[in-house]
């Protein structure tokens, strides 16, 4: 009956916001599949409710999802369905070239039998973007999230661990850019991350600072250039246990962002990575990453509303297994989309591996894996507010320590409703 309750609850949810309600995905949540129409926090200026000076976007998605694995064990797997409202109320205030944009999402999640912890979470952002006559240009950035199951906010790389315990992160950046030319410029930036999880088994509280500056230069009126370096100084919270996975990195990289051409655009980034490790006497032989990175995406238009993505990762993160303090990860996505008329449709394929330096205390096993990703997704559009989609995702990690391998199929069912 409580589950029965909880259905009509969120059913009322979304008729009540059925006039004015638009598509957003969830943040970050490593066992969302894939969700065929969304939109990320962004400016909005073709659809908004217009209140006074600001521009109102609200939503509500409501999905229903199957899920055969969710603890992610290797065995004994238990299924269960998942129930998840979202709602997102985001305000934008146009200044002539710049804005101002607030957004809060709320969202509730609940199982059908398995008893979550905390079933709500909570999304702010808030971001600035702001174009001056002199060629200078400051965008601002702030983000809190506090949930549960959202592991990829944790742990971008996608160590795997599962744990119904709260987090709360705070993410703060600055970037400047200056045009001392038409085509030549100076970057900026600078970016700041405060992560508090509840329990230390599962991942440790962390502070992150990163810095840096660069060199812009305009290839073409729609296609920018960025040579830039950067610093990370990375601390554990808590020192005494964690304290041989403090770190500083440095880096050397050249990104492109814009059209290279007509139908191809890109922003991606390439570079030279340096991670040393403040090991203190007693802390175990951490080593050092040096190596390639590389992150971004490369776009393709094919016209008649198909499109190809594909997705490059390669960098080190750091990591909450045995003696280790990171790992690496290295992957790759193709994604195909297709929007024509009111149908929509897409289908993705991933493959990462993720590497280990040293071996598992238990076992003395070295810990690599693959991880095998592929879904896709169908949609329509009943109107220019009301949409309802499908999907299916299937993952399989087949990691050389036993425990850490698991295959995971997820089926789902969403409506959106708004701008």
């Amino acid at each position: 009956m409580a589950y029965q309750r909880t259905v009509v609850a969120i059913c009322l949810i979304g008729m009540t916001f059925a006039s004015a309600v638009a598509a957003q995905e969830g943040a970050g949540d490593m066992e969302q599949p894939l969700v065929v129409e969304s939109r990320s926090t962004s400016p909005n200026p073709s659809e908004a409710i217009a209140v006074g000076p600001l521009l109102f976007s609200p939503a509500v998605q409501l999905t229903w999802q199957h899920r055969d694995n969710i603890f992610f064990t290797p065995d004994n797997e238990v299924s269960d369905q998942v129930l998840v409202a979202r709602a997102r109320l985001q305000f934008e205030l146009p200044i002539y070239e710049s804005y101002l944009l607030f957004s809060y999402t709320p969202q509730y999640r609940v199982y059908k039998e398995y008893e979550l912890d905390d079933k709500w979470g909570h999304f702010v952002d808030v971001l600035g973007g702001f174009e001056f006559a002199n060629g200078l240009v400051l965008s601002t950035t702030y983000k809190y999230m506090q949930g549960n199951l959202e592991t990829r906010e944790v742990d971008p790389g996608g160590e795997l661990f599962w744990g119904d315990r709260l987090f709360k992160k705070h993410f703060a950046e600055v970037n400047l850019d200056y045009w001392i030319t038409n085509t030549d410029g100076l970057n900026v930036f600078a970016d700041y991350t405060d992560l508090y999880h509840e329990d230390p088994d599962l991942f440790y509280d962390y502070t992150r600072l990163t810095a840096g500056f660069g060199w812009l230069h305009q290839i073409s009126e729609v296609l920018v250039m960025n040579v830039a370096y950067r610093h990370t100084e990375f601390e554990p919270d808590d020192t005494q246990t964690f304290s041989f996975r403090n770190s500083e990195s440095d880096e050397l990289t050249v990104a492109f962002d814009g059209q290279l051409n007509p139908v191809l655009a890109a922003n991606i980034l390439v570079g030279y990575r340096r991670t040393t490790y403040d090991l203190q006497p007693g802390d175990p032989d951490i080593p050092d990453f040096e190596g390639l990175i590389a992150r971004g995406y490369v776009h393709w238009e094919l016209g008649h509303g198909s499109a190809l993505r594909l997705d490059l990762l390669r960098s080190d993160y750091p990591s909450n297994f045995g003696l280790n303090a990171s790992y690496v990860a290295t992957g790759g996505s193709l994604l195909y989309q297709y929007d024509k008329h009111r149908f929509y449709a897409q289908a993705r394929g991933r493959y990462q591996v993720n590497d280990y330096e040293l071996p598992d205390i238990a076992t003395g096993k070295d810990r690599e894996d693959p991880i095998t990703t592929w879904a896709f997704g169908v949609g329509y559009r009943f109107g220019p507010y009301v949409s309802l989609w499908g999907g299916f995702l299937h993952e399989d990690r087949d990691s050389t320590i036993y425990q850490y391998s698991y295959e995971y199929n997820v089926f789902s069912l969403g409506l959106v409703v708004g701008y």
